[in-house]
């Protein structure tokens, strides 16, 4: 679905680094861990706006600061595959990650924002009917909509790997920036 973009995209990264998951019931999650890259994959297996529980049990079973930390996630107010990367600041009314900031006590983790867009209206403009949009966000992707992400994903995978601290030590939750709106 389009909510569990986080997921799609760990599940490409952590092919690309040719890393396998492992349940971790601790945090309630599936982890992947890249030693030679200092990496760790988070897969968690609460619903979206819940995942900043397991994000917290993470970054604790692994000793990662918030500054190290990358939480990929769709992004309703961007065109299908606009993306940014972001430093610190608010949700933006995003709630999965209001729980990440809420669960680990900071703002100050980067994020990679991955456009999803809105469902159109009877007239072909996007909508903010709420109704609509949470039937848009959990709604299967299309095979072109999967495509084209999955190009954003493989545009964008150097920039997350990079995006790590000072000792290399980091981890993904759930480039050229774009930003069309």
């Amino acid at each position: 679905t389009r909510h569990s973009l986080g997921h799609l995209y760990v599940q490409e990264l952590a092919k690309e680094l040719k890393i396998a998951w492992r349940m971790h019931l601790r945090m309630l999650s599936y982890v992947a861990i890249c030693e030679q890259r200092r990496v760790v994959l988070l897969y968690p297996l609460l619903p979206y706006n819940h995942n900043g529980w397991c994000v917290r049990q993470a970054c604790q079973s692994f000793d990662v600061d918030a500054s190290r930390l990358t939480v990929v996630h769709d992004d309703a107010d961007r065109k299908l595959g606009a993306h940014s990367f972001k430093e610190g600041g608010s949700a933006l009314g995003n709630r999965g990650v209001q729980g990440v900031i809420d669960q680990i006590g900071s703002r100050d983790f980067r994020r990679l924002r991955v456009g999803i867009g809105r469902p159109m209206d009877e007239k072909g403009k996007p909508t903010r009917d709420k109704e609509k949009m949470i039937a848009y966000v959990m709604a299967v992707l299309a095979k072109e909509e999967l495509e084209k992400l999955h190009v954003v994903f493989r545009q964008t995978l150097d920039e997350v790997l990079r995006s790590r601290g000072s000792d290399g030590k980091g981890a993904v939750g759930k480039d050229t920036t774009t930003d069309d709106r």
